[in-house]
């Protein structure tokens, strides 16, 4: 015998020997019987109507609460007199970079005024240059006007320095709490 599942809104059919059904049948007539009021309502239902009941029906109303409203936005009200558009509806979303950019200079800040209040400015200045934005111990060392092994060591004594006061590393940002 063939079952239908769903699964994201797609039928996987399984071929099953018939003779695998019989305990699940007589689990599920079982089950509501012991349930029921009326106990003469009660029948043997079939593997699809028990694999409909359990699992596809539960299933497609996940995948339909989630994915019902995908689609193309809403267009703003349009009146009689204007010509029909022909943009491509990006400029109905929301652009929320500004905001993303916002809070990444909040959360750099933040870690600047960290580093800069536990370390001294000998360590915490190459341990930002090089840690947080990126530029390597090679371009930091010439621009400072110092060897790269200078840089290496006062790296280091940054990390060393850091370890003391933060054992162990946090996934959250310091500045929200």
């Amino acid at each position: 015998m063939k079952i239908r599942i769903q699964h994201e809104n797609k039928s996987i059919y399984l071929e099953v020997p018939d003779e695998d059904f019989t305990l699940m049948i007589d689990a599920d007539y079982e089950d509501r019987l012991s349930c029921a009021e009326d106990k003469k309502t009660v029948t043997r239902r079939s593997p699809q109507e028990i694999m409909d009941e359990r699992f596809n029906k539960p299933e497609y109303n996940n995948w339909h609460k989630f994915d019902r409203h995908r689609g193309m936005p809403k267009k703003p009200f349009r009146k009689d007199d204007e010509s029909e558009d022909a943009t491509d509806h990006m400029d109905y979303l929301p652009d929320n970079t500004s905001e993303v950019a916002w809070g990444k200079k909040e959360d750099y800040e933040c870690y600047c005024e960290i580093i800069r209040s536990i370390l001294k400015p000998k360590h915490s200045e190459p341990f930002i240059a090089v840690y947080l934005d990126g530029t390597s111990m090679t371009d930091y060392a010439k621009s400072v006007g110092v060897s790269k092994s200078a840089i290496s060591h006062r790296l280091a004594t940054a990390k060393k320095n850091l370890k003391k006061v933060f054992p162990e590393s946090s996934t959250f940002p310091s500045c929200h709490g």
